[in-house]
């Protein structure tokens, strides 16, 4: 009986260790993307990143994160992800951004129909009004398809609050309804 209660204790000790180093990378991730926004706001060119990085702003919910290019586990650690094959914000077609449930895109869950959502990237505003909430299987993907219209798709797994691998997915379906390009 004891070995199964030291068992288990060390097993809660390991996920406790993990979700720790998780939230730990996600925020030097985001840390170092600030860094990156803010030197190529301020009109500096970066060599490695010609289009230079992407925030995404919640403002109903005050949050705003950067955004990786193309969606990796080694990207996905450290933010949102765009999915490299997508559109690019506020250009026609499905501009598709992923993020972990469990960090940036806890916040998904209180998002609300006709919020806006905004993405900035390289000195243009793409202002997005949510159209649409879903919670569909791993397999479904009608909502990465390419799209005439320029629309803002949000995925990540689901239910927000799941131990190990979520079953289905949220995602979130915005169009886009203003832009200073």
């Amino acid at each position: 009986m004891r070995r199964v209660a030291l068992a288990l204790i060390a097993f809660g000790i390991v996920i406790a260790a993990t979700g720790v180093a998780l939230r730990v990378a996600a925020s030097r991730g985001q840390a170092i993307a600030k860094t990156e926004w803010e030197t190529a706001t301020a009109g500096q060119e970066r060599a490695d990143q010609a289009d230079g990085p992407t925030r995404l702003s919640f403002p109903a919910q005050g949050e705003a994160f950067f955004v990786e290019e193309g969606a990796s586990r080694k990207t996905l650690l450290l933010g949102p992800a765009r999915i490299a094959w997508s559109a690019a914000p506020g250009q026609s077609g499905n501009c598709i951004i992923a993020a972990h449930r469990d960090t940036h895109f806890r916040l998904l869950k209180d998002v609300r129909k006709y919020d806006p959502v905004i993405l900035e990237r390289q000195g243009e505003k793409f202002q997005y009004r949510i159209v649409g909430l879903s919670v569909v299987g791993p397999r479904d993907n009608r909502f990465y398809q390419p799209t005439s219209a320029p629309v803002l798709t949000l995925v990540t797994c689901y239910p927000f609050y799941y131990l190990g691998r979520a079953p289905k997915r949220f995602v979130v379906r915005a169009e886009l309804v203003a832009s200073n390009q």
